[in-house]
């Protein structure tokens, strides 16, 4: 179904799933829900009443006229959503760059947020960024590049430079991939994907996305459940060190940045005991 928000913009949802409402928000930047719920939909609506948003400009919604996808934007989309689906509070679950919406969203609404559940997420991208170019350098058996500076177009232009050649070489899969048929998966899944550019082009040229939201961890008092891959190059597997929430349950996976594909019994069993831990009486 599509819902309407506050300045007209019609975002897709579905919602499936019993136990306490959780509405997950996708990666990308740019990306959709549907790879998810197709893959993990089954193993996490037996503990919770999932809802699946594409993020506006992404996926099944629709774009911004104004192409304007400013964070607070983002942000009042999911405060009208949970009004609209008549939803007291709810759980917000961030994978990649959804992470940085589910942790402003739960700065922001606290008394609407039952918790957080992160996997793989990054909360500063400049420090995500960093590693993939350091990592993609390294495996391209290239010198690592000096980057103590933090100017947005100087990072993302190296980084575009380092992703394109890593892609060349085939090399770049291994980032966040274990097994190649997971990638060949999620190919499939995604072949009806209508890819947006104006979404992804305004967050990577956006100094509002790039400040560190690690920051604002520490403020947010709600259980959450942080989930990190060892293997996860496209994100950092050291890069959950940097949060710093008061109430947090940590998980690492022998995965890479896809756990709802490559690890899904230990995601299912981990969101499970996250449940018993703070919600089951």
């Amino acid at each position: 179904m599509k819902l309407t928000v506050r300045d007209g913009v019609q975002l897709y949802v579905e919602r499936s799933g019993r136990g306490i409402p959780c509405v997950y928000l996708h990666g990308g930047p740019g990306y959709w829900s549907k790879s998810f719920q197709v893959t993990a939909g089954s193993i996490l609506e037996e503990h919770l009443d999932m809802i699946y948003l594409d993020q506006r400009g992404c996926g099944r919604s629709d774009q911004d006229p104004n192409e304007d996808y400013a964070l607070k934007k983002l942000v009042e989309d999911l405060e009208d959503i949970r009004q609209q689906l008549h939803i007291d509070e709810w759980i917000v679950m961030g994978h990649s760059f959804g992470g940085i919406l589910a942790v402003a969203y739960a700065h922001q609404y606290p008394e609407y947020t039952k918790g957080v559940i992160l996997f793989n997420a990054t909360l500063n991208m400049m420090d995500s960024i960093k590693h993939q170019i350091q990592k993609g350098l390294q495996t391209l058996k290239q010198p690592s590049a000096e980057l103590s500076g933090d100017h947005i177009e100087q990072l993302t232009a190296l980084f575009n430079r380092v992703l394109e050649e890593l892609r060349k070489h085939k090399a770049y899969d291994t980032f966040q991939f274990m097994k190649p048929e997971n990638k060949k998966l999620l190919e499939r899944i995604d072949q009806s994907l209508d890819m947006k550019p104006s979404f992804q082009t305004y967050v990577f040229s956006s100094d509002e996305y790039f400040q560190d939201f690690t920051l604002l961890t520490r403020e947010i008092e709600k259980p959450v459940l942080v989930i990190t891959g060892e293997h996860d190059h496209a994100i950092g597997p050291e890069h959950y060190q940097s949060f710093q929430f008061p109430c947090v349950q940590i998980k690492k996976m022998n995965g890479a940045h896809h756990p709802y594909l490559e690890n899904q019994q230990e995601l299912k069993e981990s969101i499970a005991d996250f449940m018993k831990n703070f919600y089951v009486r």
